[in-house]
């Protein structure tokens, strides 16, 4: 019998060899030959003849390959006949239609097979219809476990709610709850009914298994689960708390839960229900239908919830701190938006969901099962997020010299933890659907996700570099011999900073073109042809950028400075690597290339010096003057609008000149920095009035005129002020 059946392949193989001499168009006659089509006439060759050949072909390597290239030759053109023709628009649509159509009618259509569902569930519940005598300890052992469960689960409650009185501790959750706040409040919901649960199961272990404790357990890991699910979502709501969400977070955590509670404990339901165990009591039809029943009425309830809480939690979406409205225009608009219409595409996923168990005709495995724990877990992701960034705002204690260093590390680190808690969330919620990026990195995404781990691991110490350079810039220019903030800093920083940003993303680029396979030798020769061409072609530009270094490195300017460059004296209001921007008194911006700089006149360095000119009358004594300006000199420093500007006595420098007969006295006051204009106006207007209030005038012009007779003599001396 053995050899009988060994010898089937090499019948039909020789059936194929004997077709191989037909042509594709032939192949269609193929059924013929197997007796279902007309009678073909019998071959021309003997029997003998063609065995004799095959043996051949099967002991020559190369004909044994050409034969098996003829065989796939006959395959593809029996597909090739077997394909139908393409179809238009219509036909396309017409297609889709009559599939539609046979899916929903017909012995295979949903509504037949949820009747044939039913009905056999309906013959399950039959047969588990026993005499009263059979049920009673059935239904004694899920009253009792159920029970003890409540029981227990009330004296615990009972005893939290004394430790509460006993310590002062409030029962609902804080305006502004802190980390420790939400898990009090979730051991508070959650704790007693899982203790009980633990206790209750420890206690029935020795009983019998039975449809009753089977039922009791199942209904008290749903009740739990939905406890332990509501107190997940309103912390998820809490850690959300802010300026202006007050009102929608009172509403959610105090009527949120109960919702919330019946959506996790009819989908705990449903999946316990799946449970071998009960299939094996209950029937797989009855158990099916009832886990369905369960999930439907999860969805119908989320449903519900996201209807009823849809303005709250849209108020939670919408509401943004107002730096970041401020300057992150399009982020708020989009998050508005979202926040507004939220509840579409969750009431649309509900749908889905309930289509997809309608047309599965019950099928838990799939859509709403898969979709209400990515739900949670989205929910859990959510939570653990908001604890993170929650105490990512908390101070940090240290020394003050590395408080810069400690808080942009810190910020850096926690956003890996947040990116570390979407990955975790991302690979459970694709092992819900039956997917991994573990497997898919250990299996044919191996390549493809070393390199892209390696562009991520780039991009991340590129990051880190950035971070540690630009703090070490920012703490070396912004600090002074006392500690304070100065104009240099706001000079060389932008520039400093855009030079390392610059460096470090090109240096990362090449790395992470280099670690994704890309070959960076003609990259890199390129670069330097391209700086070599731009050196020879843009001298000035050059020649700006080698003189706006030097001068900035060795601060002859910065940023506010009263300045006089290039013949125009003026505030310096920005610098860049290639300009400088002066305002001038009349409010004209002058933008001057560096390379047109010879010199520069800085008024605003150390001090400056008011230096003032005063012309004394010819009838005025000098030594009053003197007094007069030192009186003058002397009120100024105790002025308390110009004291602060003065720092220095008045500084007599003697009689400077002679003009037109009056002497002209040069003094001078030592000044803040800029302000010396400021304090030479105030002298003048005081000297001004106390000359006044002396009955004398300044000094002015003065011409003789002498009158000569006719005798040659002077008749008459005079003299006349102009």
């Amino acid at each position: 019998m053995f050899v009988r059946l060994s010898a089937l392949p090499y019948c039909l193989l020789l059936c194929l060899l004997v077709l191989l001499p037909l042509s594709s168009a032939q192949a269609v006659g193929l059924p013929g030959l197997l007796g279902t089509g007309k009678t073909q006439p019998p071959a021309e060759q003997p029997l003998g003849q063609s065995l004799d050949e095959v043996i051949k072909s099967l002991e020559n390597d190369q004909q044994r390959a050409q034969l098996l290239t003829d065989l796939k030759k006959l395959r593809d053109a029996t597909k090739k006949a077997q394909t139908p023709a393409e179809e238009g628009v219509l036909g396309l649509i017409g297609g889709t239609l009559s599939s539609f159509e046979k899916q929903f009618s017909g012995a295979d259509s949903p509504i037949t097979r949820w009747s044939s569902e039913f009905n056999q569930a309906k013959d399950e519940l039959g047969a588990l219809m026993l005499p009263a005598s059979e049920w009673l300890p059935i239904i004694f052992a899920f009253a009792l476990i159920l029970m003890v469960w409540s029981l227990l689960a009330a004296a615990l409650i009972w005893l939290s709610h004394r430790l509460r009185e006993r310590f002062g501790l409030t029962e609902e959750l804080p305006q502004h709850p802190k980390t420790w706040d939400l898990l009090r409040f979730a051991l508070r919901k959650l704790g007693p009914w899982l203790i009980a649960l633990i206790m209750t199961v420890y206690m029935t272990y020795k009983l019998p298994s039975s449809l009753g404790k089977d039922l009791a357990m199942v209904l008290a890991y749903a009740l739990v689960v939905g406890t332990c699910f509501s107190a997940i979502c309103v912390i998820a709501f809490s850690v959300l708390d802010g300026p202006h969400r007050h009102r929608a977070l009172y509403i959610l955590r105090r009527q949120a839960f109960r919702p919330l509670w019946l959506i996790g404990s009819f989908a705990a339901f449903g999946e316990a229900l799946s449970d071998p165990r009960l299939i094996a009591s209950l029937g797989s039809h009855l158990a099916h239908t009832a886990a369905t029943f369960a999930n439907v009425m999860a969805a119908l309830s989320t449903g519900v919830f996201i209807l009823r809480f849809r303005r709250p939690i849209a108020h939670l979406i919408r509401n943004q701190p107002l730096s970041r409205r401020l300057t992150r225009r399009a982020l708020s608009d989009t998050i508005e938006i979202i926040g507004t219409f939220w509840y579409l595409p969750a009431l649309v996923l509900v749908a889905i969901s309930l289509f997809a168990t309608f047309v599965s005709a019950g099928d838990t495995s799939t859509a709403l099962r898969q979709s209400l724990i990515c739900t949670v877990l989205l929910v859990l992701c959510m939570v653990i997020n908001g604890l993170v960034r929650r105490h990512s705002l908390k101070p940090l204690r240290g020394h003050k010299r590395h408080a810069l260093y400690s808080e942009r590390l810190k910020s850096f680190f926690y956003t890996l933890a947040h990116l570390l808690v979407w990955l975790v969330f991302i690979e459970l919620g694709l092992r819900v659907w039956g997917m991994s990026l573990i497997r898919f990195t250990e299996g044919d995404g191996h390549e493809i996700s070393v390199k892209l781990f390696s562009l991520g691991g780039t991009l991340l110490f590129a990051w880190l570099i950035w971070i540690l350079s630009d703090t070490a810039v920012h703490h070396a220019l912004t600090r002074s011999r006392k500690g304070l903030a100065n104009a240099r800093a706001q000079t060389m920083m932008p520039l400093i900073r855009n030079v390392l940003f610059v460096a470090i993303v090109i240096i990362a680029l090449i790395v992470a073109l280099a670690n994704m396979g890309m070959n960076v030798t003609p990259l890199l020769a390129g670069a330097g042809v391209i700086g070599l061409a731009i050196g020879f072609g843009a001298q000035s530009l050059v020649a700006d950028l080698i003189t706006g270094l030097f001068i900035i490195i060795e601060d002859s300017l910065a940023i506010d400075d009263y300045v006089d460059v290039g013949g125009h004296l003026g505030t310096v209001e920005g610098l860049t690597i290639r300009t400088v921007r002066l305002r001038d008194i009349d409010g004209i911006v002058h933008t001057i290339p560096f390379s047109e700089i010879k010199s520069i006149k800085n008024y605003s360095r150390e001090f400056g010096y008011a230096i003032f000119r005063v012309a004394i009358p010819y009838n005025m004594d000098i030594d009053e003057a003197i007094k007069l300006m030192r009186d003058v000199g002397q009120k100024m420093r105790t002025d308390p609008l110009q004291r602060r500007n003065i720092w220095s006595p008045l500084e007599f420098q003697g009689v400077e000149s002679f003009e037109s007969g009056n002497a002209i006295l040069r003094a001078r006051f030592k000044t803040a920095p800029i302000k010396q204009w400021e304090v030479s106006r105030a002298f003048n207007l005081s000297l001004k009035r106390h000359l006044d209030e002396a009955g004398m005038d300044l000094a002015t012009p003065r011409m003789s005129v002498q009158v000569i007779t006719a005798g040659g003599g002077a008749e008459k001396d005079s003299a006349m002020s102009l």
